[in-house]
């Protein structure tokens, strides 16, 4: 019976670890995206996505990992020594933690899109988008919007969906640039232009 406690406690530390990592992840995700003007709610990102953008945080902060790694190392060797100290102040640990995790995925997405924007988004594939003629006439500036996506160099593809497919302009040196959504019932046809490795 004495090893049930520490499968107990084993089993705990995994699902923190893996709670904190999906909160990197969200957090990533979350502060990634509103630089393109967009919720999450409206993306329906799969809750795997999350986890693998909390590797993405962990990948950018390995040296932290390896510290906090070692600490609990630490804490584990000197459990009777520490236990007084840390037992009672646990519901404060478990928060300070929530909330540096948070943060490690706020400032991975800030560096990702100065980082992004710098080199003019080109791990994005420029896009040509066909869109279905409309049946009324259109205005001046959705026509020029449709002649922009039609011809292949003006709209970079930031991300697809079974719904919509959001597309950038990296043209613009904004603190935020706003995203053009096409629903995919309105798209007739679309065309990806590969990006050329190291341009």
């Amino acid at each position: 019976m004495s090893d049930s406690p520490r499968a107990l406690e084993t089993g705990g530390i995994i699902i923190l670890i893996a709670a904190l990592v999906y909160v990197g992840g969200w957090s990533y995700a979350y502060h990634w995206y509103d630089y393109f003007e967009l919720g999450l709610i409206g993306l329906d990102i799969p809750f795997r996505y999350h986890f693998m953008y909390g590797f993405w945080v962990l990948q950018s902060y390995w040296w932290l990992v390896l510290l906090i790694a070692l600490l609990l190392v630490a804490v584990l060797v000197f459990r009777a020594r520490l236990a007084p100290i840390l037992v009672p102040a646990t519901p404060l640990w478990i928060f300070l933690a929530f909330l540096s995790f948070y943060s490690l995925g706020k400032f991975t997405a800030d560096a990702r899109y100065w980082d992004h924007q710098a080199s003019g988004f080109r791990n994005y594939s420029w896009v040509r988008v066909w869109i279905k003629p409309d049946s009324g006439d259109l205005p001046t500036k959705l026509q020029k919007v449709q002649q922009d996506l039609a011809e292949g160099d003006k709209y970079r593809l930031l991300l697809e969906t079974v719904h919509a497919l959001y597309l950038i302009r990296p043209d613009q040196d904004a603190d935020k640039i706003p995203t053009l959504q096409v629903q995919r019932d309105r798209v007739r046809a679309m065309r990806r232009i590969p990006t050329i490795p190291g341009s």
